[in-house]
């Protein structure tokens, strides 16, 4: 498996080390799912035409997502 390196501000660690504790994962772990949804999310959007949005328990939408 390849390696890689990043730097991240700290504001963005505190993030992933809040996500990786919360859902008891690897830091790595968290980045992989985030890379697996924003690229579900890009193929739904924009190569599918389709329209991604978050809706509530009455399916009234509550923010539309939108990828440029």
């Amino acid at each position: 498996m390849p390696r890689m390196t990043i730097e991240f501000p700290d504001k963005v660690n505190k993030l992933l080390e809040e996500l990786s504790a919360k859902d008891q994962i690897s830091k790595a772990e968290v980045i992989r799912r985030a890379l697996a949804l924003y690229s579900y999310a890009h193929t739904e959007a924009v190569d599918k035409h389709n329209k991604l949005s978050i809706t509530d328990d009455q399916d009234q939408v509550i923010k539309d997502i939108i990828f440029n």
